[in-house]
């Protein structure tokens, strides 16, 4: 056989963000062998013909910020993201992980795991590396180390400096991870524990990454009025651990946005003050997902005393009276550098997306509840906080369209979904009404911001859903269509493909994305699962 899979008579965008062409792609094993005008193979010689007419061949999407360090090990196929396009997934974000997993660690990670049904049996960052090696994967997996639970795994939820010694099982922990494959680390610093770590505890974390080639990508200390100033803490933590390190290292900034009404009109500004960075010859980077919604918790609206306690001591303190006072006063009056989601944008852009108490607040907001049930917003939020032990999601519409066009529009920023794999249906990946970017980021990209409104070529667009994170996870083989690299393709139609996931109706799969390849095996073809799961879990080499 000439090839095991040809894509004929496609149309490349072949990563690099270099014009269309007219090309076919031949793919021996999981390797790409050729690249051009393979019309004189004939079919015969050929396993599998794919006629790729009217379809854009691009390289596998690489998704740079995911959060499936859970759900890989609940369903492997991570359906969500494969009929999205995406062949490579890099999950650990924003500080938290399932490991280094302890009995100082575990209460913090409890809620997650009795959510997903786990009972793990790993300890150490390696072995949980090697609990998802054993699983059945759709897209290849990778996983960054999270501050948090590094914090978590030494300190517990204590809102207090680490001691010498404290600080260097920290950093042991960072090693054993470094070393058994993570891509490096990441950090949350509005979650708890790791909004009680100081910059100078994170840099030391981020100097064990740095020192074996990994990445630090940060959840930063806030997105709201304080953004700024954030950006100047990952770009200073980031050149302090490169300095300690002895060698330089990258940051990437997660989902960049002006997400508050008080800096809205801010997005230009904070690519520039990044672009500044990279000018001053700092490794520096962001991702973005489409959307002018977050997603996260609604234990962000605590205060940081609040969250200095471990969930169950937490739900206890929020049942008391004079605790609701002081949680109320702080939150009328603000706290420097505290993101007070109550304050800006409000009860009412506060959606509740799960919360395992109140299954019937799902995809209602805190303010219509709140005029439904005759109550206060406050007292909804910390009554259903207190009940499902601060383990409540929520949509948070907090941003403006202008500044999401304004970050979207910069070819260095990659795209995300800042979203764990999910799958319509499933009795526990399908709980909630949760936010859209788990089943529609890349086909938004493609469909709204490319097709419809012109905010960036789809020659870019490509670029930025696989060489940009690609090469941000430094993933040498993957992330263009090239000879000899990784086999991984997706093959979309640039005329129909678009989200159909809404705030409303999120559980559903993008239109127009009709082949997705991982390793030279078909994932999903002609827009459905082929039950072969092709992904494999990528450790840093």
């Amino acid at each position: 056989m000439a090839f095991d899979l040809l894509l004929r008579h496609g149309t490349l965008a072949d990563g690099s963000g270099t014009p269309l062409r007219p090309a076919d792609v031949g793919v021996t094993g999981d390797r790409i062998a050729a690249v051009g005008d393979l019309s004189a193979v004939a079919d015969a010689d050929v396993a599998l013909v794919i006629d790729a007419r009217g379809l854009v061949v691009a390289p596998g999407f690489v998704d740079p910020h995911g959060h499936s360090d859970g759900n890989v090990l609940v369903d492997g196929a991570l359906a969500s993201h494969l009929h999205q396009g995406y062949t490579t997934q890099l999950s650990g974000n924003c500080g938290f992980t399932f490991a280094p997993l302890n009995d100082v660690s575990r209460p913090g990670i409890e809620p997650e795991l009795e959510a997903l049904g786990l009972d793990p049996a790993w300890r150490t960052f390696g072995e949980y590396l090697d609990a998802v090696d054993a699983v059945a994967l759709g897209p290849n997996v990778a996983f960054l180390l999270g501050h948090g639970t590094v914090r978590g795994a030494v300190l517990g939820a204590d809102d207090r400096a680490p001691t010498d010694a404290e600080l260097a099982a920290m950093v042991g922990h960072a090693e054993e991870a470094m070393d058994a494959g993570a891509i490096g680390l990441s950090s949350g610093l509005i979650y708890a524990p790791g909004i009680h770590g100081t910059p100078d505890e994170v840099a030391a974390l981020v100097a064990a990454a740095y020192r074996r080639g990994g990445l630090y990508a940060t959840h930063m200390r806030n997105e709201s009025a304080g953004v700024h100033a954030a950006i100047e803490e990952a770009i200073v933590t980031a050149r302090v651990a490169g300095e300690r390190a002895g060698r330089p290292g990258r940051l990437q900034v997660s989902h960049l946005k002006a997400g508050a009404r008080a800096v809205w009109g801010e997005g230009a500004a904070l690519v520039r003050r990044i672009e500044r960075a990279r000018a001053d010859g700092l490794d520096a980077a962001a991702d973005q997902y489409p959307y002018t919604a977050a997603s996260t918790t609604l234990a962000t609206l605590l205060p940081p005393e609040v969250l200095a306690l471990d969930p169950d001591d937490a739900a206890a303190a929020l049942r008391d009276r004079a605790t609701r006072a002081r949680i109320r006063e702080l939150q009328a009056s603000g706290i420097s550098g505290w993101e007070n989601v109550a304050q800006d944008p409000g009860w009412d852009g506060i959606v509740i997306a799960r919360s395992a108490s109140r299954p019937e607040w799902n995809g209602r907001s805190l303010a219509a509840l709140a005029g439904d049930l005759g109550g206060d917003p406050f007292d909804l939020a910390l009554d259903v906080l207190a009940d499902d032990r601060l383990a409540v999601d929520i949509v948070l519409h907090c941003m403006d369209e202008g500044d999401l066009e304004a970050i979207m529009g910069v070819p260095w920023i990659a795209v995300c979904t800042d979203a764990g794999g999910r799958r319509p249906g499933h009795p526990v990946l399908d709980d909630g009404v949760p936010h859209p970017r788990a089943y529609g980021s890349t086909a938004r990209v493609l469909g709204r911001y490319v097709r419809e409104r012109g905010v960036l070529p789809l020659e870019t667009a490509v670029a930025k859903l696989s060489a940009v994170p690609a090469a941000r996870l430094g993933l040498a083989d993957r992330g263009q269509v090239r000879v000899g690299w990784a086999a991984d393709l997706v093959a979309f139609d640039p005329v129909t493909v678009i989200d159909e996931a809404t705030y409303e109706r999120p559980a559903r799969y993008p239109t127009g994305i009709a082949h997705v390849i991982v390793n030279g095996r078909l994932a999903i073809r002609d827009g459905a699962e082929t039950g072969d799961l092709p992904g494999r879990l990528l450790r840093r080499a």
